[in-house]
């Protein structure tokens, strides 16, 4: 089986793709920027690679023989550099084999977007089809925390002459101790330990309608990608991952239910925060390419209805 390395192997989604990938029998490598970190990602038998790699990237690439990265990152940080580092290896092993007129496989390079940069769209239905980041073509902009995405998703796709390539657009990722839901669950379980009644303050658009992702299906369509990127991802590799979207009225309330809160809910706004604006998008996004192309199927639907055991499970990811 091939060999992957995961860049941000000890974060939320590298680790849970990480894991899916072990089990169906690839070598894993994962960066770890701590030992401690590495020593976890070990005890998942994840080889570690230690320390910041932007450097050393292509020689990582080269001496373990890896045939696909993740980055798993999903940051602006160093991203230019990471891709950078990427697209030279692809041409070292190239080159590589052209003086002894070969030819072999591309390096493969999963990169980690999201639906962010499809903007607030209330009267639009989107897809991974529809164009992100364009003045001319674009139904909205996209928000403003990830406004730079776009550009570097671009310069990804335009590497394919090296690169198999596939970037992947999960939606608001929820399951065990998501630290994305904080700002939905935080000011509800702070009304419970105090008991009080006062207005619980909730700081997004009354009318946001976040699309959802539980991360394990998230793994699955990285799983799917990795499976399918020599060759298998057609003319345009890029797949939003979005398994249903609520409204957040039903959210709250559902929350304070499985909680036995009892308090008025007063909806803030985003208050020009660049997070809360992405989080009160109004989105209505398609994601049947994903299931057509990559063969994908949400398994961990019906976010609202286990509301309670989700919400356990994020309080006791708190204690740990």
């Amino acid at each position: 089986m091939p060999n992957i390395l995961i860049l941000g192997a000890t974060g939320y989604i590298g680790r849970t793709v990480a894991l899916s990938l072990l089990r169906s029998g690839y070598t894993v490598y994962g960066t770890a920027r701590s030992p401690e970190k590495a020593n976890s990602l070990l005890k998942d038998e994840i080889i570690p690679v230690e320390g910041d790699i932007t450097s050393t990237l292509g020689n990582i690439i080269s001496k373990n023989s890896i045939d696909v990265v993740i980055e798993a990152t999903s940051t602006l940080d160093k991203a230019s550099e990471t891709l950078a580092g990427v697209i030279s290896a692809a041409n070292a092993r190239r080159d590589a084999l052209a003086k002894e007129n070969a030819v072999g496989p591309k390096l493969g390079y999963i990169y980690t977007s999201g639906t962010w940069v499809h903007g607030s769209h209330p009267g639009e239905r989107v897809s991974d089809l529809t164009p992100v980041g364009s003045n001319a073509l674009s139904p909205a902009p996209s928000s403003s925390n990830v406004a730079w995405r776009p550009v570097l998703e671009q310069s990804i796709l335009a590497a394919r002459d090296v690169l198999d390539v596939a970037v992947i657009r999960p939606g608001t990722i929820y399951g065990r101790a998501s630290w994305v839901l904080d700002t939905f669950w935080g000011p509800v379980a702070e009304a419970k330990k105090t008991g009080s009644t006062d207005s619980i303050k909730i700081p997004f658009e009354r009318t946001s309608r976040p699309p959802f992702i539980h991360v394990d299906d998230v793994a699955a369509g990285y799983h799917a990608a990795v499976d399918r990127i020599h060759g298998g991802l057609g003319s345009w590799p890029v797949f939003d991952l979005v398994s249903e979207t609520v409204e957040l009225p039903h959210i709250i309330e559902a929350s304070t239910a499985a909680m036995g809160v009892n308090a008025p809910i007063e909806y803030l706004g985003h208050m020009g925060n660049p997070f809360l604006e992405a989080m009160s998008a109004v989105t209505n996004i398609d994601s049947s390419r994903a299931k057509t192309v990559l063969g994908w199927t949400p398994k961990r639907t019906g976010f609202v209805l286990r509301i309670p055991l989700y919400m356990k499970a994020w309080e006791a990811g708190k204690v740990e």
